[in-house]
């Protein structure tokens, strides 16, 4: 299989995606790192031997290739941390520290990779962690410093290393500071984005439902009908549609009142839901009329939907009700002819229904056109 961008970031989880992006970012930084480490070694600032530069960059190669393949396969997921960002962090430093040893003269700036390497915290550090970061940092420049003083006393100069040592404490600490109250911000912000989003998507829901039978409301069911002719007329699969109403349902209300004449409702398009696909979708059109719109769906398989429907109904049970209350349905189905408008293929479902109900009701008629 030929290898191509797209295999790079985890199609089937997002978030495992956004950590492989900010580690190619991190990545980026140890090329800049490794050029400037090169140009610093012709220039002459960097006491390591051809070879031991060869191994360096390599090593640096090898521990991005080495957390690439865990990202990728996934390994890093059986940690408390998924994104590896203290581990990845601490390695860079490490890898600085090394640097800093065997860099002459130009030290103080180096210590500028410090501040870089933080810089990625700010994905996920709260103020501890940061502060264990940058205790980390300063005792590893210290070690450093140490180093220096015992095999090559000749490149310290204990004033100006003293000073790089206060600044260098001084700048990590207030980072901290500064990169901790980022990350708050960003989780703040991120939590608020959930929130909003849960917001939008109640009110799309309430939007397309009826508030009593949680049914698709009747714009929804206009909406749907409009795009399955579309894509019938373009040449794809046809589909049904069924209307159906409770038989004698004034007698319902009548006698039970008309709270428990809701609950018949609800409890009725739960039983429905239950019988129908999930593609399909059933929709209040008014009053105790409902319509199921069955997609890709035949008149043979339309009428089997509908007749399970019918059977489902009649033997239903209802909580609060006499042991001998029930109900039966009436059904009146079609299917879509090619062309033809929403509302010649609802009247015709309509007068479907009409004719079931002339024929003593609790039946499935199918309307031809």
């Amino acid at each position: 299989m030929r290898w191509t961008l797209k295999h790079i970031f985890p199609k089937d989880d997002p978030v495992q995606a956004l950590r492989v992006r900010r580690f190619l970012i991190a990545a980026a930084s140890y090329l800049m790192w490794i050029i400037l480490i090169f140009q610093c070694y012709r220039m002459g600032f960097v006491r390591l031997t051809p070879e031991w530069m060869i191994f360096f960059f390599s090593l640096c190669v090898f521990i991005n290739m080495l957390m690439f393949i865990i990202l990728r396969t996934g390994l890093n997921l059986r940690f408390s941390d998924p994104s590896l960002t203290m581990l990845q962090m601490l390695i860079a430093t490490l890898l600085v520290m090394i640097t800093i040893y065997f860099t002459d003269h130009i030290r103080g700036v180096m210590l500028l990779a410090y501040i870089v390497t933080m810089l990625f915290g700010v994905f996920r550090f709260k103020l501890r962690q940061y502060i264990k970061y940058a205790g980390f940092s300063i005792i590893s420049y210290t070690l450093v410093v140490i180093l220096l003083l015992k095999h090559h006393p000749e490149q310290i100069d204990l004033r100006i290393e003293a000073l790089q040592w206060a600044v260098f404490a001084t700048v990590l600490a207030w980072f901290s500071i500064i990169g901790s109250y980022i990350s708050n911000l960003r989780q703040k912000l991120l939590a608020t984005n959930h929130d909003l989003k849960t917001a939008l998507n109640t009110i799309n829901a309430l939007a397309i439902h009826d508030d009593l039978t949680q049914a698709y409301n009747r714009r929804h069911m206009f909406e749907r009908l409009r795009h399955e002719k579309a894509t019938a007329d373009r040449g794809g699969p046809g589909f049904s549609i069924a209307i159906f109403d409770l038989d004698h349902f004034k007698e319902v209300n009548d006698t039970y009142g008309h709270q428990k004449g809701d609950d018949v409702l609800k409890f009725l398009i739960q039983a429905v839901k239950y019988e129908i696909r999930e593609v399909d979708c059933v929709a209040r059109y008014g009053g105790e009329e409902f319509v199921i719109i069955m997609g890709r769906t035949a008149a043979e398989g339309a009428q089997e939907c509908a007749q399970r429907i019918q059977k489902a109904a009649a033997a239903m049970k209802f909580p609060g009700f006499p042991p001998s209350f029930g109900i039966t349905i009436s059904i009146g189905l079609t299917v879509y002819q090619p062309t033809e408008s929403i509302d010649q293929i609802i009247a015709r479902a309509d007068e479907a229904l009409f004719s079931a109900k002339a024929a003593g009701r609790n039946r499935v008629v199918i309307g031809n056109p």
